[in-house]
């Protein structure tokens, strides 16, 4: 019989395979718990238990997502729906505002970084549902990681083969709107297949789903959100592929591509004559409409006895291709819509070594370089509307100039076991050049109509971010952390550069990168009957950067800001059948002008956010009842620093049968047809706001062979 292998990751390094034990994915624990002795990757960089990391840890497995994701869902659905401290998710292609303790997230797909310099804020609408084999969650500034980490790190990492000689996944589904109107159906369909041969194995995937109009809880179809992307009328595949060779016992090359695209055709967009209500009308003529295309090849090599070392090299390349609706007139230069695109290539190194053992203190290194270069470009075709109809003029505007970045770091981690305490700490050394080409000033032609041309600069940043944490276990069940961690962002070069005068000094732009520190204190627990983490947490900067959503332009400013908040994540085993739990978030964000302290609009921080659930789950069949609650929000909107946000309350039912052969999901997702408009409407769309999805009931059908 061959030895199973697990593949695990080293983020932002690669992934690398060692010859383990075979490891159960049989999930007897309730749906949503937290589970010490599981192993993750995300946190440390290296396989480590719940219970050794200093910081709020959080693994949504494979059954999660299939329960969270009928027809037509998309993953920041999900972990909108199941992670404390992110806001909820948008409804649409993007998305944009579902920070992370009111700062950015880092979105990995198997380790590798999905975010650019020029955030179209798309990555975690890049892959199926059905592609992710489990999703790591890391709250708090990371120092472990590159820029973009300041809020926390969500690692998407896939399915791939788990030692079968040959295995197939079918899966197909269907949803429809609460009218069943054949106009509100979206429909999905899924083939895998594994294998394994010798030293080979692979795994091949293609999903498919094709999303129809949308009704609002009143039935009504609803209109195009022209900002950031809709989901409505879309056409998505995801299309993967993963091949391994041992090369030997010890030394393994892995091979991973994606295709990834998201496009819409649609015939309804927003009335543009009706200001008082977003009403969807028909007549839409548009030739290239949003999208968004992303392509990604991985190669990588490990040897785990690399001079009685573990070294995992890495190499990819990857591409983004985000197109927006030519959604605003601004001034002179009209109406256009906005294509970003980066191609990102790096190579990765990392090196794990055992310390030599003190006593009862045993602990190890992981030390290791990266080097990352992206290529960003945006651009917009100018349109002439009329009513619904537009076509291209010919004109196309450079939306901030060309960029060349380059990153490379330097890092060390190192780990000691001291009886019942782990200590953590880090250092990571990077150097960032930020080259900024000659471009047209786009802001000058809005207000002047004049072509002038904006000088190029280059940019350097550089950073040095440490970490230092502590768990001390109180018994076998629980412990309590403390962790200090920074984390560092560059601001969106392109998207600042997009409003300004060709008279702007790019130059001032050199000592504006954002660093975090952050802090955070908590208590977990995985007992009998009790699953529970409690987190309280700060994190601060001297430099603020936020979309502002009345004048709807970037802010970069140098100010103070600080981040306060609670995290708890609750479940409890009632029976062997029945269980219940949820989570509880509440944050407030604060930035200092004028000598005294505003609170932040909603784009930043999400208002406090509950949910709970309760669950009956015997032998072949479950279902589970949920709430998600948003609170209201207008501290930002009386400090005249953002807008008003109104609550809701959604439930969802959600269900799943084993069938004598197959399996059978089943969701009724808005159960309570509730009339509203999401985080993302209130806080950022232009109005008249589009309203939300109304009741969805979805079905779906798999079958593994």
């Amino acid at each position: 019989m061959t030895k199973p292998r697990l593949t695990f990751l080293l983020p932002l390094f690669g992934s690398v395979t060692l010859p383990v034990a075979a490891e159960q994915n049989e999930n007897t624990e309730p749906s949503g718990t937290l589970n010490l002795s599981e192993v993750v990757v995300s946190a440390t960089r290296t396989r480590e238990s719940i219970a050794s990391i200093p910081g709020s840890v959080q693994v949504i497995d494979a059954d999660q997502v299939r329960h969270q994701s009928t027809a037509g869902r998309r993953v920041s659905d999900i972990v909108g729906q199941l992670v404390p401290g992110l806001a909820p998710g948008t409804g649409g292609m993007s998305n944009f505002g579902q920070t992370l303790r009111g700062r950015s997230l880092l979105v990995l797909i198997d380790g590798v970084s999905q975010n650019s310099t020029r955030d179209n804020f798309r990555q975690l609408n890049s892959i199926s549902p059905e592609s992710i084999e489990r999703i790591e969650v890391i709250s708090g500034a990371s120092s472990i990681y590159g820029a973009g980490a300041s809020g926390g790190i969500i690692n998407i990492i896939t399915k791939r083969n788990q030692g079968e000689t040959l295995g197939l996944r079918s899966k197909v589904g269907i949803s429809a709107a609460n009218n069943l109107q054949s106009q509100g159906f979206a429909y999905e369909a899924f083939q895998s297949v594994t294998g394994r041969a010798g030293p080979w194995d692979g795994y091949l995937s293609a999903a498919l789903t094709q999303r129809d109009d949308q009704f609002d809880g009143n039935g009504k179809r609803i209109a195009q959100d022209t900002s950031q992307g809709s989901n409505l009328d879309t056409e998505t595949y995801d299309l993967q592929a993963r091949f391994g060779y041992e090369l030997d016992a010890e030394r393994a090359l892995r091979l991973s591509l994606q295709d990834y695209k998201d496009q819409q055709k649609t015939r309804y967009s927003k009335d543009p004559k009706n200001r008082d209500e977003a009403v969807a009308l028909k007549g839409l003529i548009l030739g290239d409409q949003p999208h968004t295309r992303n392509q990604a090849i991985n190669l990588d090599y490990s040897d785990s006895n690399f001079f009685e070392q573990s070294l995992q090299l890495e190499s990819y390349w990857r591409r983004a291709d985000a197109l927006f609706f030519p959604d605003l007139r601004r001034g002179k230069a009209g109406v256009s819509d906005n294509n970003s695109v980066q191609d990102v290539y790096g190579l990765r190194a990392a090196i794990q070594t055992a310390l030599p053992t003190l006593g009862n203190v045993t602990g190890h290194l992981v030390w290791g370089a990266d080097y990352d270069r992206e290529r960003s470009r945006q651009r917009g075709d100018q349109y002439t509307v009329d009513g619904l109809t537009y076509r291209k003029t010919g004109t196309t505007f450079e939306l901030g100039p060309d960029l060349e970045t380059t990153t490379r770091a330097l890092f060390g981690q190192v780990s000691f076991d001291l009886g019942d305490w782990t200590v953590r700490g880090g250092v990571r050394r990077a150097w960032v050049e930020s080259q900024v080409r000659d471009s047209i000033a786009y802001g000058e032609i809005v207000r002047t109509g004049r072509w002038s041309t904006l000088p190029g600069e280059t940019l350097k940043y550089d950073a040095t971010l440490y970490n230092l944490g502590a768990v001390y276990r109180l018994s076998e069940t629980q412990e309590i952390f403390a962790n200090f961690s920074q984390g560092f962002s560059l601001p969106d070069i392109q998207r600042y550069l997009r409003d300004v005068s060709s008279t702007y000094d790019i130059s001032q732009l050199n000592a504006q990168a954002l660093k975090v520190d952050s802090h955070e204190l908590g208590w977990r627990a995985n007992g009998d009957k009790w699953h529970t983490q409690i987190t309280i947490y700060e994190n601060t900067s001297d430099v603020t950067q936020f979309y502002d959503a009345r004048d709807r332009v970037l802010r970069l400013i140098n100010q103070n800001e600080r981040v306060r908040g609670i995290e708890t994540d609750v479940a409890y085993r009632l029976s062997d059948v029945w269980n219940t739990g949820g989570t509880y978030s509440w944050v407030k964000g604060e930035t200092r002008q004028a000598g005294k302290w505003i609170d932040l609009p909603a784009t930043r921080v999400s208002p406090a956010k509950t949910t709970v659930f309760a669950e009956y789950a015997p032998d072949r069949y479950s279902i589970r009842l949920q709430a998600l609650h948003l609170a209201n929000y207008d501290a930002a909107a009386k400090d005249n620093n953002g807008r008003s946000i109104d609550s809701y309350t959604l439930f969802d039912l959600l269900g799943s049968t084993q069938l004598p052969v197959g399996r059978m999901e089943g969701g009724i997702y808005n159960m309570n047809n509730r009339q509203y408009q999401t985080l993302f409407s209130q806080a950022t769309a232009r109005a008249p706001f589009t309203h939300a999805q109304g009741r969805t009931v979805g079905i779906s059908y798999a079958l593994d062979f």
